[in-house]
């Protein structure tokens, strides 16, 4: 099921935000890359992923020697999927391909001697004694493959016999020398030839062994990805999620934007994180520009993503229903692929959204919808998208400088942004406005980016035309601005 598209998740930094999660394995970078989604009909599924990362923390933070032996071995496994595959298929494989083989049984004799680990990511990895029987038939244990004598008596034969004419050929010159090349010629022949026969009987020997081979590799994927969730879960100070029943409040504590919070830090600037509840219907989301209104609907919208991906989302506390779709609009949209008006993209995404979300509950944001359409149309169409929503199973949160108002199943959040007083009192100590990039800096300073309730449709803050005269603009705007008042 596609919970959410492409061009969203590029919107939402998740890529980006993904990058905490490093797995070691090709297998577990495939199940990373595949984007497994968990809709309201795996909810038991779900749960089961959350508590095997919930439980690997743990074990994480307690038992650091086995979880570097661990990671140690899974850095070692190789992509085989080509070469297992093949053996299923009665392939004769190579020498190098019976290397990997030997390799990933040794490696996961080893994991198996980690069943602590095991246990807590609810991880089953089958032993293979046979396979390991039949690739060290010496009992070495080396990671090294060799053709053995003991696969064939006529092999060992033909390998004694080269030996024994190469001795030979050390002390002979002339034309007994060349007899010597010739009859070992003829010997390197046969070993070859006897060679492929053993591999053929090895790989025919091996073959059976396939899928609980392939079976094990899966689990090893599962194992290191699940280790990259619980790493990451760590490294963002987050909590195992709750999964809520349909209908019930999405609950945010004290989220972030990692990606964004790693950005503002790098150029020391602090990030606020926020707490903020957002039920069934309509929420609409209000506050001045330069407020965080998108940065605020990107973390929660990637924190609500990253639960449906089995994921802890990057909060102090969260808790979710099951969503059938989620879709994030901003105010970018691709439209020269599609030869579409920005206002018409907006319109084609509003309405595949409503003809999903009338069919499963979705979770819906749209972060100021229409804002290039005249505004008596503009606040028409918004107004009526949030009254409609309103009555839907699902959750729209809605970022807009027009006009909602306030109704049944619709609520209104504000961030609190600059208080009127701390603005006025950065301008009477600077009369004259600092450098453009320290002026930034103070008034990002200001803003309280802590969401509030508003009874009803509160107005937005209007500190702009302030803020713009202390920035210097043109005095002769405001004239005219004044002549319109």
């Amino acid at each position: 099921m596609l919970l959410i598209n492409r061009q969203d998740r590029e919107r939402l930094g998740l890529s980006q935000a993904l990058e905490a999660c490093r797995c070691m394995t090709p297998q577990g970078k495939r199940l990373k890359a595949k984007y497994r989604y968990f809709g309201p009909d795996e909810r038991r599924l779900l749960k089961a992923e959350l508590s095997a990362v919930d439980q690997l923390i743990e074990y994480v933070k307690h038992h650091p020697l086995e979880l570097r032996n661990a990671q140690d071995q899974l850095a070692h496994f190789r992509d085989l999927r080509g070469t297992v595959a093949g053996l299923s298929k009665s392939r004769t494989l190579d020498l190098t391909e019976l290397f990997e083989i030997k390799q990933a049984v040794r490696l996961l004799h080893k994991l198996l001697k980690i069943p602590g680990l095991l246990a807590k990511a609810d991880i089953t990895i089958h032993p293979l004694p046979e396979l390991e029987a039949l690739l060290d038939p010496r009992e070495l244990g080396t990671s090294g493959f060799y053709l053995y004598d003991e696969y064939s008596s006529r092999l060992a034969a033909l390998r004694q016999s080269r030996a024994e004419l190469e001795k030979e050929m050390e002390k002979a010159q002339g034309e007994e020398r060349a007899a010597l090349l010739r009859q070992r010629s003829q010997l390197l022949a046969g070993e070859a030839e006897e060679e492929t026969a053993v591999r053929a009987v090895l790989c025919g020997q091996l073959a059976p062994f396939a899928d609980r081979l392939s079976d094990n590799l899966q689990a090893v994927g599962q194992l290191d990805f699940r280790l990259a969730k619980a790493q990451m879960a760590l490294r963002w100070g987050a909590s195992k999620p709750d999964l809520l029943e349909a209908g019930e409040a999405v609950i945010l504590e004290q989220f972030h934007h990692p990606v964004i919070e790693d950005h503002l830090s790098a150029r020391g600037a602090a990030y606020e994180r926020q707490t903020t509840t957002l039920a069934r219907g309509t929420t609409v989301l209000t506050g001045a520009n330069m407020g965080g209104k998108s940065v605020t609907l990107k973390a929660m919208t990637l924190s609500v993503i990253l639960i449906h991906l089995g994921y802890f989302p990057p909060a102090e506390y969260a808790a979710s229903p099951l969503f059938g779709f989620v879709s994030y609009s901003s105010d970018y949209f691709d439209t020269t692929k599609r030869g579409l008006s920005t206002f018409a993209s907006e319109v084609v995404k509003i309405r595949d959204d409503i003809r999903q979300a009338r069919q499963i509950p979705g979770f819906v944001v749209l972060d100021e919808p229409l804002r290039g359409t005249n505004p008596q149309e503009a606040t028409a169409l918004v107004g009526a998208l949030g009254r409609f929503y309103a009555s839907l199973p699902g959750v729209l949160v809605l970022a807009t400088h027009y006009e909602v108002p306030a109704g049944a199943g619709i609520r209104h959040l504000r961030l609190r942004g600059i208080q009127a007083g701390d603005l006025e009192e950065i301008m009477e100590i600077t009369k004259d406005p600092p450098p453009d990039e320290e002026a930034v800096r103070r008034i990002e300073a200001l803003m309280d980016y802590s969401i509030e309730t508003v009874d009803g449709s509160a107005a937005v803050p209007t500190a702009a035309i302030r803020i713009a005269r202390w920035l210097g603009l043109d005095s002769g705007v405001f004239e005219h601005l004044e002549e319109q008042e």
